[in-house]
Order: structure tokens, then sequence, then C-alpha cells
């Protein structure tokens, strides 16, 4: 029963704190069974098992941050000061709790381009989670692949150490923006530039013939492609998906 129609119950197995604000929830299946194995750059809708009205049906969708598999999903949640589920979850849901999930859907995939294509995978904030798990996916394929990261310093920095050990190995790029470096943070180690992401660095140090797949705030969508439209990448190399929580 890898795939299934409605509802299926999925069991939290582990809670792991990633930064400051992030923490990333595993799940498997309540029945045993098996699951439907994610494309890098899907998410999962879920809604909340729990007899409280305010959670009630409330659905919400989360980009899944593992390795692709058919045996557990992760989804990576930044709480957000009001937010109904990202509170739940952080507060509230514990190893053993259930939630009620449909299968894995979206369409800000990256199965179409050829191994031999250079890709740039960027992010802002939380929206690392989709790219995070295209760079899992692509790992052992991708043979020109650029990662580029950007959040406001080393307190709310995800997957620090995932990300640095999977570029090197493979021999990717891997670059990190801080946009407000604390006094602890030291450039050359905990980060790479300082500020954001600018057309004018992106000119001079990405393949402006790469498929390009960014995922953030909104303020970092719109500013990445229109310097990319600037720069004479054509639309159909430029994949985003806007990110909410």
């Amino acid at each position: 029963m890898n795939s299934w129609n409605g509802f299926r119950e999925l069991v939290l197995i582990d809670k792991i704190n990633e930064c400051d604000t992030i923490t990333s929830f595993y799940f498997k299946a309540k029945d045993g069974g098996k699951l439907k194995q994610h494309k890098p750059g899907q998410f999962l809708p879920f809604k909340i098992q729990i007899a409280d009205e305010k959670y009630k049906d409330v659905m919400r969708t989360y980009s899944l941050s593992n390795f692709p598999n058919d045996t557990m999903y992760r989804i990576s949640v930044k709480k957000i000061e009001g937010g109904l589920i990202s509170s739940y979850l952080h507060d509230r849901l514990q190893v053993g709790d259930v939630i009620e999930a449909m299968v894995p859907t979206g369409v800000f995939t990256i199965d179409h381009v050829p191994n031999d294509e250079p890709v740039v995978l960027l992010s802002g904030g939380i929206g690392v989670t989709p790219v995070l798990s295209m760079l899992y996916g692509e790992m052992n394929t991708r043979k020109e692949l650029h990662f580029i990261q950007a959040v406001q310093n080393s307190h709310i920095h995800p997957f620090k150490e995932d990300i640095e050990n999977i570029t090197k190995l493979k021999g990717f790029s891997n670059t990190v923006f801080y946009s407000t470096p604390l006094g602890v943070d030291v450039k050359g180690k905990d980060y790479d530039e300082e500020g954001y992401v600018t057309k004018e660095w992106l000119q001079k140090n990405v393949p402006l013939s790469a498929h390009f797949y960014f995922c953030g705030p909104p303020v970092f969508m719109k500013g990445i492609e229109k310097s990319l439209l600037e720069l004479g990448v054509s639309e159909d190399r430029i994949h985003y998906e806007f990110f909410s929580n």
C-alpha cells in the first residue's frame, strides 16, 4: 500500500530541532506499510488528528525535506508567531501522535532535466526544504549543481552541515548568504557572502544556461526571478514555488 486515496494515518516517530525556529518531524505509516516515494520538491497535504474543534479539518501543506524513500517522510517547519498549525506542531505534537495525510503531490519537481545539464538550487529561509530534497535526489546523478542558501544568520541556518557534507562530497558548489550576520558569525567559515543574492553575483558565479529552482519568501522569489529574466535566462529554465506556512 505505497499509494492511497483520501487520508492515511501517519505516526510521528521523531522530532528534531534544526535551529532556533525550525523543527523537523519524521513520520511513518501507522499501519506499518510502505509509503509512496515522493518526487523531490513535492509537498505533503495533511490535517491534525485531534478532537479540538479549532483544528478540525484544517489542512496544511509542507514540503518534504528528506531523501525520497518509501518508509519515512520528513517535513521541516518554521514556527510562525500566531500560526495555528506551525505552533501546534512545535508545541503540542509528540512522538506517537498521529496526523492524517494525503499522497504527496506538487509539480515543483526536477525530474525532467537531463543529468548532463547544470542545475542551480536557491533558497531563502525555510524555503530550503523542497530544494534540499532536490539536492538529495540529484546527488548521485547530476554532473553539475550549484546550491545557494540565503538566511539571516547562524541562529536560523538549518541543515548547514548536511548541505556542506553533500556538496563537498559530490563536488558541487555551495554558497551561503547571511543578510544580518551576528557578531560571532565568521565570514569564510559560517557564511560566504553578506547581504542578498544579487543579479551581479548570479552573473559572475553561476552558469546562466542552467535550470534554476528556487523557493522562499515573496520578496526573495520576485528578486531572483527578476534578476534571472534581466540576465537573459529563458522562462522555461526558471522554476519556482511560492512558500507559505
